[in-house]
C-alpha cells in the first residue's frame, strides 16, 4: 500500500496519480489521506459541539478533497481499489501513523518551493520511504533514469534496494552516484592535502562497483551507470538527476551521501531537485546487499 497526503492542490493531485501508478504496477491499492486543520483537533469536546456547523463544513471540505483525488485516480485506473481517510493532527504525526503499514508515503512538494520542518518530521517518524513529489500533473513513472546516492552504509543500502526495485518495476536505467573527498576522515584523522587523487578516485570506483555487484546480479534487467565524483553529495545528485524521474537517498547515516541528508541539507536537495525525491529509512522489506 502507498499512503498519499492530499490537500486539494494541483501538486497533491499529481502526487496522488503518480503514487497510484506505482501502486497499480505493484498490485497494491493507494490510500489517500487528508489532515484536518490544526484548530479543529485542538478544540475541546464542548467547543466542537458549540461550533458544530463550522466543524461539519470543515469535514465536508476535507471529504471533498479526498473524493476529488480518488476520482482522478479511478479515472486513470478504473477498478483500482482506492482508500480514503480524514486524519486528526498534528499533521506530521498523523500522516506518519497513517503510513505505518505502507510501503511508501508520498507528499506533494512544489518544485523550488521552501520545505518546512513539519514535512521533514514525517521522514523522521515514518517507518517506510517518504517520496516528495514535484512535477507537472500527468507526469508519471516511466523509463527515465532513477538516480541513487551510494556510500556503503546500511541506510544507503536501503535506498539502493528501493532504487533498484523502482527502476526494475518501470524498466528504467539506474544511475548510482558515489562522491569522495580529500577531507574524508579515516580513523579520526583528516587526510593530508598532498595525496594521490587519482588513487583515491580509483579506490572509490572500485568500492562502488563492488558494492553494487549483488544488486546488479539480482536485478539483471536494470541498466546501471556508475558515477564517481569528487564533489558535494547534494550537488552531485542534483547534477546527475538532470532528465531523471526520481532521486533516492538514505537519511541519517554516517557516510558522505547518506549522512548529509538531514535538516537544511535535505531542504536544499528537495528545493533544487528537478524530480521527485525519495528519502529512505531502514525498512523491513529492504535487505542491504552483502
Amino acid at each position: 500500500m502507498i499512503t498519499v497526503d492530499v490537500d486539494g492542490t494541483l501538486e497533491a493531485d499529481g502526487a496522488a496519480v503518480w503514487a497510484a501508478t506505482v501502486a497499480h504496477r505493484h498490485g497494491w491499492g493507494p490510500r489517500l489521506v487528508h489532515t484536518l486543520p490544526e484548530a479543529l483537533y485542538l478544540m475541546s469536546d464542548i467547543e466542537v459541539v458549540r461550533q458544530g456547523p463550522a466543524v461539519a463544513r470543515i469535514r465536508t471540505g476535507g471529504e471533498s478533497i479526498l473524493d476529488h483525488a480518488a476520482e482522478l485516480v479511478r479515472a486513470r485506473f478504473p477498478g483500482l481499489e482506492v482508500g480514503t481517510e480524514l486524519l486528526l493532527g498534528p499533521a506530521e504525526a498523523a500522516v506518519a501513523a497513517a503510513g505505518a503499514r505502507a510501503r511508501m508515503i508520498v507528499l506533494a512538494h512544489e518544485r523550488g518551493g521552501l520545505l518546512g520542518s513539519p514535512a521533514l518530521d514525517v521522514v523522521k517518524r515514518a517507518s517506510c520511504p517518504v517520496t516528495f513529489w514535484c512535477g507537472q500533473p500527468g507526469q508519471l513513472p516511466d523509463r527515465r533514469p532513477v538516480v541513487v546516492g551510494v556510500d556503503g552504509s546500511a541506510l544507503g543500502d536501503t535506498a539502493l534496494v528501493e532504487a533498484f526495485e523502482f527502476a526494475s518495476l518501470f524498466g528504467a536505467p539506474l544511475t548510482a552516484v558515489h562522491t569522495w573527498s580529500v577531507q574524508n576522515e579515516a580513523g579520526g584523522v583528516t587526510n593530508p592535502l598532498l595525496i594521490d587523487t587519482d588513487a583515491l578516485a580509483h579506490e572509490a570506483q572500485t568500492r562502488l562497483a563492488a558494492h553494487l555487484a549483488t544488486l546488479r546480479a539480482l536485478f539483471a534487467d536494470v541498466l546501471v551507470t556508475e558515477v564517481v565524483t569528487q564533489d558535494e553529495p547534494t550537488r552531485a545528485l542534483v547534477r546527475a538527476a538532470d532528465g531523471a524521474q526520481l532521486i533516492v537517498v538514505g537519511t541519517h547515516g554516517r557516510g558522505r551521501i547518506v549522512g548529509a541528508f538531514h535538516g537544511s541539507v535535505s531542504r536544499h536537495l528537495l528545493r533544487h531537485s528537478p524530480c521527485p525525491t525519495m528519502l529512505c529509512r531502514p525498512s523491513s522489506h529492504a535487505e542491504p546487499p552483502t
